[in-house]
């Protein structure tokens, strides 16, 4: 009895000293890795090396606490092979008062040559793959690349000539500058940036490796990085892999005076594929050249108030990993994508981060599809919520399964290098499989840029591809609800071949088109689509309510949009468009047509606001044509569907027998540099939409401008409408397009003028759009008497709950 009793007391004394929970300490600026494991236990007397840490790894038990100093910089790799438990998690922390502790994977170079006015030259200390990343003085510097951002097209050529798969030719490329060994960076289209190794380079022809399934693409451009060659600005550098050298252009400045950084470890944190329970807290990670975080897979990996800046490829990269949480961090200037969850992950959670500067530098990012992303995940029960991201050169949020929200982030700039993508983004496409129960809610997104430079749309004012939402290819089963978003280049909410989608109570305002609609032979036709309570409101005459593109659309099957309200600034009305791909037709409709179009709207409202001119200050104007019909028609024609009838009263009558009639101004050359003013003077006897653009005037009468909308009625009304900067051409014309019954319209007037507008310009508007991206209630003051959209009055001072916006128009 007395002997179980001894039994029993030795295991328990045995079990505890088994799970007691340890510190161990590390200094690298006054720790010594030769200590004991008892000495080190003890913050007087730390380890000091990331390699004693991965060596001691092993034996870390549930419980047990790892903790850098402070203000301390670990240069390495930090390599888990141990597993906590639920309810005793390891814990990687900080200890003492301080700047969070740094683990680094860069490398101070040193012992700088000059090679050539300007430029630089070094041997990184030990050999290394591509260097992915370098700083000068703190600050992420880009690829030397030829031609310069700076140049025309923003240093895009586009190729004169596309040889198969893995060959273009341009004749900029001359024999003299050999750019074999290279990096080609080529966009194949609008969200494919490919990076090609050229294998040789012979007279104006370059042959390159090709790095993904995408091939080189009429009127999309490239650009050479990589290369000795192409160093002629401050910053710019080259990685000699062969040589093991650096070389940078410093122009006229030191290297020995100023920090030159490169990433020479390729992860700062890497598990093994079934590890459990960890935490990290108070860490900072910079300077991989590859993914900062990998993460193989296992359970319940924990981030929180980290810190994770200048990652070469992504800063955290996911698979296999149940209940990853990464929360109230940071991650700043990832060069491919920030948070990146791939197959295998489940129930994440991504919350109170801020993200900004993912992939903004061109040709930094890595090949193919789903790149460039400040979030992104194809698992299963997500939560994305109260994120900051800023500046992502192609998505901001992009996620794909099922149970998954996405709530409370603030979007603010995207598409800034790549573009047909969003500020949040969902794709299924291909298998077409059915994930349910999608959340977009509470999202206020801003400033979709897009990116027209290397692409079909450069040189030209048509509007680059970057939406707000955007529900890509057979998306289906998603909420999309309380969302505020502004400020973008195309489409505010673009359904794509998408079903079962609700869209309701957001505020779009100023885009293209403010909502859109489109399905096609990528995807399954659009289906069981709600649209319903949204606030949209149009900012200037181009800008289209809502917009389908379709063979021939059936609303009934499409579903149905009502209860909206409709808001125009310019004072007249709400522009819905119809686009038939199967005629190429586009028509246009003011609401009670579009009314007795669709069957939809029957209870929306419309708020119609006349705002201030939004046309620029014109300091300088010359006419190129002055039609005021005082003795004839001559100058302007009947293109298809009408007939022009000159009055003695000085003005054309146009009479209609089609949907669609257009007229022909011939203008000769226009050039890109430069803006255009269309001053036209018009009536109809009935609402009449108008659409206006250039064109080519002969074969292949390509589109040289944007079409810009504008709304004819009784009363003659002045109509300015602004070209900028069309593509260039040396024969265009001018095209009236007028859609809608078979009224009579008289036009009294056209002008069209070259102008240079002043650069400084006062803003007039007379609104205000509101938001607060934060979690708390936010007050903002009023400088003048507002009513909001429901018609409330607001003066001195407003107050907006968490992720809240209201439009507010200046009574």
């Amino acid at each position: 009895m007395h002997k179980a009793k001894f039994l029993l007391l030795f295991f328990f004394i045995w079990h505890n000293s088994k799970v007691y929970a340890a510190n161990y300490y590390f200094s690298s600026t006054s720790g010594n890795d030769e200590r004991t494991a008892e000495e080190a236990q003890h913050s007087g007397s730390p380890w000091q090396t990331l390699n004693k840490l991965n060596e001691f790894i092993p034996q870390l038990n549930p419980g047990d606490s790892v903790l850098f100093k402070s203000g301390d910089i670990f240069y390495g790799s930090l390599n888990l092979k141990k597993s906590g438990t639920s309810e005793k998690p390891i814990v990687f922390s900080q200890y003492g008062i301080g700047n969070p502790p740094i683990i680094s994977g860069f490398t101070l170079l040193k012992n700088w040559k000059k090679f050539a006015p300007g430029i630089f030259f070094t041997n990184i200390p030990q050999a290394t793959p591509q260097v992915n990343l370098l700083t000068l003085n703190g600050k992420p510097m880009a690829l030397g690349r030829f031609p310069n951002q700076t140049e025309k097209n923003k240093g895009y050529l586009v190729p004169d000539e596309i040889k198969g798969k893995n060959q273009i030719a341009h004749p900029s490329l001359q024999e003299g500058e050999q750019w074999e060994g290279a990096e080609l960076v080529i966009r194949k289209n609008h969200w494919i940036m490919d990076r090609e190794q050229i294998i040789s380079h012979q007279s104006n022809t370059l042959t390159f490796l090709p790095s993904s399934s995408y091939e080189p693409k009429e009127g999309y451009g490239f650009f050479i990085q990589n290369h000795l060659n192409t160093l002629d600005q401050l910053g710019e550098w080259y990685h000699d892999v062969n040589a093991n050298r650096l070389y940078i252009c410093l122009e006229d400045q030191n290297p020995d005076k100023i920090s030159i950084k490169v990433s020479t470890k390729d992860n700062l944190l890497t598990t093994l594929t079934n590890t459990r329970h960890i935490v990290f807290h108070g860490i900072h990670f910079e300077g991989a050249n590859k993914d900062a975080i990998l993460i193989r897979g296992g359970d319940s990996m924990h981030f929180i108030s980290v810190k994770i800046e200048n990652s070469g490829e992504n800063a955290v990269m996911v698979e296999n990993m149940d209940r990853f949480r990464f929360e109230n961090s940071t991650i700043l200037n990832a060069q491919n994508s920030g948070v990146y969850l791939r197959s295998g992950n489940y129930q994440a959670t991504i919350s109170n981060n801020h993200i900004e500067n993912t992939h903004v530098f061109s040709g930094m990012g890595q090949s193919g599809d789903n790149n460039g992303y400040a979030i992104f995940s194809v698992s299963d029960a997500d939560t994305i919520s109260n994120n900051t991201i800023k500046n992502s050169g192609y998505v901001g949020i992009g996620f794909r399964g099922s149970n998954t929200l996405v709530n409370n982030n603030y979007i603010n700039g995207f598409c800034l290098v790549k573009g047909d993508g969003g500020g949040i983004y969902s794709y299924t496409g291909g298998t077409r499989k059915q994930y349910l129960n999608r959340k977009i809610i509470g999202n206020i997104i801003q400033n979709g840029v897009g990116a027209r430079e290397g692409t079909s749309l450069q040189g030209s004012d048509f509007p680059a591809p970057a939406e707000g939402i955007y529900l890509d290819d057979d998306a289906a089963n998603i909420l999309v609800a309380e969302n505020t978003i502004s400020g973008i280049a195309n489409k505010g909410i673009y359904l794509h071949n998408t079903n079962n989608i609700e869209v309701k109570d957001n505020l779009v305002f100023d885009a293209s088109y403010l909502i859109f609609l489109s399905d096609d032979h990528l995807g399954q036709p659009l289906e069981k689509v709600v649209i319903k309570d949204n606030t949209l409101i149009k900012k200037t005459a181009h800008q289209i309510v809502m917009g389908i593109r379709s063979a021939d659309p059936d609303f009934s099957v499409i579903g149905f949009s009502d209860q909206n309200h409709y808001i125009d600034l310019l004072g007249d009305g709400a522009t819905f468009q119809v686009q038939n791909i199967a005629t190429k037709n586009e028509l246009y409709f003011n609401h009670d047509n579009w009314v007795k179009k669709t069957t939809w709207e029957d209870n929306t409202t419309q708020t119609i606001q006349a705002a201030p001119s939004p046309l620029p200050a014109i300091a300088e104007t010359h006419t190129i044509k002055n039609l005021d019909f005082s003795s004839d028609a001559s100058g302007i024609y009947c293109l298809k569907n009408c007939s022009l009838t000159w009055e003695n009263n000085g003005y054309i009558s146009v009479s209609r027998d089609n949907e669609v009639s257009s007229l022909k101004l011939d203008l000769g050359p226009v050039k890109n540099n430069k803006y255009y003013l269309l001053t036209l003077i018009a009536t109809s006897n009935e609402q009449a939409i108008g659409e206006i653009y250039l064109r080519q005037r002969g074969a292949s009468y390509q589109k040289l401008s944007h079409g810009k909308t504008f709304i004819l009625n009784k009363s003659k009304k002045e109509h300015k409408i602004l070209i900028p900067e069309p593509r260039e051409d040396s024969d265009a014309s001018l095209i009236l397009n007028f859609s809608q019954s078979t009224n009579e319209i008289k036009i009294d007037k056209i002008s069209f003028d070259v102008i240079t507008p002043v650069q400084e310009t006062t803003n007039l508007d007379n609104f205000l759009l509101l938001s607060n991206p934060n979690s708390q209630p936010n007050q903002f003051k009023l400088g003048a008497q507002y009513k909001d959209v429901k018609g409330e009055p607001h003066s001195e001072k407003i107050i907006l709950g968490p992720y809240e916006s209201v439009f507010l128009i200046q009574e």
